[in-house]
């Protein structure tokens, strides 16, 4: 009996450190950057302080947080609105009191944008510290560039804070009915930190359109009973029919975004954590009902 209760509390013991172990991040500086309260209506960019502040200077190896302070939701996309998103990074979508973190390893000026507030714009100037410094940019830019270069290929941007790749959300294809005329549906993820449904989609060669069924168990609409649809991080019309929703979309698309007001988080760490303590519990029970059933000799 003894030994089985050591086992009990190493177990319970684990299972706390997973529960309160901080993650890894190098010491570095960070800047804040807010959205202009009212900057959803035109008139901000008059005196380029949409973004507050519009341009900030950092060191390399530094990180911008964006955090929406407005009553609207807003993007943080880079690129500009004349030519569009460039792929480096981008936030998705940031509901009221969202945030999105990017950190900046490489040199140079980066200008950005909101997605559905075009005339909101801002832009990041990274700054190498020194020579040393500059060589070390150099070293990671080999590293950097084909980063980029393998996310390009999968359609997906600098945007490793939404973990939105198959391998970092739990495929939900099976919550859903839903069916595609170009193309396959690879899966089907949820991601809780911008209330976004993630369609993602393969081998679309020719145009093709996207319904599906929304389960309210997942995914909430806003109060007026609508969503909000980005393809490839572009706001696109759409229809919807109760909770079915017919999306258009291009030849080439990866990635359909459903944005709606709340979104069921994956399983994760605490839910884990939970069930382990659930099944630890019930063996304790086990253990001491067995000794309890046990004749006294």
């Amino acid at each position: 009996m003894q030994k089985k209760m050591y086992t009990l509390f190493g177990l319970l013991a684990i299972f706390s450190m997973i529960a309160v172990a901080p993650p890894a991040f190098a010491d570095h500086a960070s800047v804040t950057v807010t959205n202009a309260p009212g900057s959803s209506t035109p008139g901000c960019e008059a005196t380029d302080d949409c973004f507050i502040p519009s341009t900030v200077t950092i060191d390399v190896g530094s990180e911008v947080i964006w955090e929406n302070t407005d009553n609207a939701a807003h993007t943080a996309t880079s690129g500009t609105p004349a030519d569009g998103p460039d792929g480096v990074w981008d936030s998705s979508l940031m509901m009221v009191g969202g945030s999105y973190s990017k950190m900046f390893d490489e040199a140079g000026t980066y200008p950005y944008f909101c997605m559905v507030h075009p005339w909101m714009e801002g832009t990041v100037i990274v700054e190498a510290e020194d020579d040393h410094g500059d060589d070390h940019g150099e070293e990671m830019s080999h590293s950097d560039d084909m980063g980029h270069d393998e996310k390009a290929e999968m359609g997906h941007g600098d945007d490793m804070g939404h973990g939105d790749d198959h391998g970092g959300i739990e495929d939900l294809s099976d919550q859903f009915t839903a069916s595609v005329t170009s193309g396959v549906i690879h899966h089907i993820g949820a991601n809780s930190d911008d209330d976004t449904l993630l369609v993602h989609l393969f081998d679309t060669t020719d145009d093709g359109e996207l319904k599906i069924t929304l389960n309210e168990d997942i995914i909430t609409p806003f109060d007026d009973g609508t969503y909000f649809v980005l393809v490839d991080n572009e706001e696109v019309d759409f229809e919807q029919m109760g909770n079915t929703v017919h999306v258009e979309y291009w030849a080439g698309a990866e990635r359909i975004e459903i944005v709606g007001s709340h979104v069921v988080p994956e399983f994760g760490t605490i839910a884990m954590i939970i069930l382990a303590v659930a099944i630890v519990s019930i063996i304790a029970i086990t253990s001491k009902t067995r000794i309890s059933l046990t004749p006294k000799l």
